[in-house]
């Protein structure tokens, strides 16, 4: 049987993770959607848009969109940021490093 290797610790996610997950980039001046991954361990202005309600087999249900302002984490683990800066940026670690640079080789 083959031993687990990698990332075996499972992520706390305190917010909704099947809404609209999206974060502010100051340079671009726009709202861009990112992963769960990514939106918990961004450092500036993130938001979250979902359904107020859900029906079976209605596709019409009113939107709510908010500010999300709970903790940000360092990317890839459970560790939570105490000195945010709100700058607009992700913060890594070396995890994000290695799955850059895998995701980046696949190009």
């Amino acid at each position: 049987m083959a031993e687990k290797r990698g990332e075996t610790v499972k992520l706390i996610n305190p917010f909704n993770t099947a809404g609209c997950l999206e974060v502010y980039n100051n340079n671009l001046k726009g709202w861009y959607r990112v992963t769960a991954r990514d939106f918990r361990s961004f450092d500036g202005r993130r938001r979250i848009t979902e359904p107020t309600a859900i029906e079976l087999g209605n596709v019409d249900m009113p939107m709510r969109t908010y500010e999300y302002s709970g903790p940000v984490y360092v990317w890839g683990t459970n560790d939570v940021v105490l000195d945010t800066t709100n700058e607009g940026t992700m913060i890594t670690s070396p995890y994000w490093e290695k799955a850059h640079k895998i995701s980046g080789s696949r190009g």
